[in-house]
């Protein structure tokens, strides 16, 4: 199938003013939650068969992928190979409202525990009983 026609923004189902957004549209940028409003730096694209969300802005080149996959290991943006690594595909399906690893789907789309803003995005252990914490809002939304 591919990435999406349409961008999504990745909201914070806490926070609805607040989404994942890249600092840079580098390889290596931090990814943290952020005001989504005007923002093109928030906006990404969904290949749901492969588990992968890429900057809308960089052609798909970059997409949001582990350190490595452990509890509390930061997410960032890295470049697709073909065929996408591990750490770098994510399941929006089996958990909804949270996105899962699927190389370890104890972990899941979280934030860093220390006390800065904007809150780093970490990979996260999922426990059960968890409140969804994401939404995927499509560009075309209102409000969006």
């Amino acid at each position: 199938m591919g990435f999406s026609s349409t961008s999504y923004f990745i909201t914070s189902a806490y926070f609805p003013d607040y989404a994942i957004v890249a600092e840079d549209s580098i390889k290596g940028s931090r990814l943290s939650l952020q005001p989504f409003q005007n923002n093109f730096a928030a906006l990404f694209n969904i290949d749901f068969d492969r588990g992968l969300f890429a900057l809308a802005t960089s052609g798909n080149q970059l997409v949001i992928a582990a350190n490595e996959v452990a509890d509390g290991s930061p997410l960032q943006l890295d470049l697709l190979p073909e065929p996408a690594l591990p750490s770098q595909r994510w399941d929006v399906f089996s958990q909804p409202g949270n996105i899962v690893s699927q190389a370890d789907r104890t972990l899941a789309f979280g934030f860093g525990m220390e006390k800065i803003f904007p809150p780093a995005l970490r990979l996260r252990k999922l426990h059960p009983g968890r409140p969804p914490m994401w939404i995927l809002r499509p560009m075309t939304a209102p409000g969006g």
